[in-house]
Formats: structure tokens, C-alpha cells, sequence
């Protein structure tokens, strides 16, 4: 009986603790080695929103000139921050090579947005301020901010 009461605590340890190669894979995908990297790098940021893009352009300015990617969505989740679910928000992000001619559109793409500012007019993001969501980088946000969910 204490055989199989060891054996079965052993077991329950080793399946609800999270290995070390288990957190460097969640938040590989950011370039960070673990949770006190990313926040860190994000911590000057006043709100960490995951919004639902329902519409987008490109706005090609020429040769030597940033393509702006203009983006309107909806707020999601809030991860950090005063923005609340449904509000919606315009983002533009500079890009350093001329606008596609034929763009996939992004409609419907999950994206995390990192911003101090938080107004009606279109916010300007800079390069790592904009991540797409996906499989990979959704665990990483979650894992950091579990309470992701703002009324």
C-alpha cells in the first residue's frame, strides 16, 4: 500500500510541474530565455491588448521611404492596461521595403499590440511593438499575465 501511495505521488509531481525546457520553449519565440525577460522588455509599456484586425492597407510612399501598414481592430483581451474589451483601436506600423502590390489582407488575424498611448486616432508602432498571434507566442502572454481578461 505506502509502495503504490509513493508511486502515485511521484506520479502527480512530475505531471503538474512545468520543466525548465518546457518554460525556455514558451518564450523562445519572443527571444527571451524565460517570464523576467519578457517582462522586462515590456514593462515601459502602459498596455498589452490582442486585438481582432477587421480591416487593413498598405500605403506605399515611394522608394527610400517606409511603407505604412495601416490596421483597424478590436479589442480582444486586455493583457495590461486601461483599454477594454471591444474598444476599438487604429494602428499603423513602418516597414522598410516598398508595399505589395497584391497584399494578403490580415482581416481576421489575431495580433498583440504593445503601446503606451491609448486614443481614438491611429497609434504609430514601432518594429517588436506588433506581433502576430499564434500558437507559438500566445503561451508565453498567458503565462505572464494570467488575469488576461479586463471587464
Amino acid at each position: 500500500m505506502t509502495r503504490v501511495f509513493i508511486i502515485a505521488a511521484l506520479l502527480a509531481l512530475t505531471t503538474g510541474c512545468h520543466s525548465s525546457d518546457y518554460d525556455t520553449k514558451v518564450f523562445d519565440p519572443w527571444c527571451c530565455e524565460n517570464a523576467e525577460d519578457l517582462k522586462a522588455r515590456w514593462y515601459n509599456y502602459t498596455n498589452v491588448l490582442l486585438v481582432c484586425v477587421y480591416e487593413d492597407h498598405w500605403e506605399d510612399r515611394g522608394p527610400h521611404k517606409l511603407s505604412l501598414h495601416h490596421y483597424k481592430g478590436t479589442v480582444v483581451p486586455v493583457y495590461k492596461g486601461d483599454w477594454c474589451i471591444s474598444d476599438k483601436i487604429a494602428f499603423e506600423q513602418g516597414l522598410d521595403y516598398r508595399a505589395p502590390t497584391n497584399p494578403t489582407s490580415c482581416i481576421g488575424n489575431l495580433e498583440f499590440v504593445f503601446t503606451s498611448e491609448h486614443r481614438n486616432s491611429e497609434i504609430s508602432l514601432d518594429t517588436g511593438e506588433l506581433w502576430i498571434c499564434d500558437e507559438e507566442t500566445a503561451p508565453a502572454l498567458d503565462r505572464i499575465y494570467p488575469q488576461k481578461i479586463n471587464p
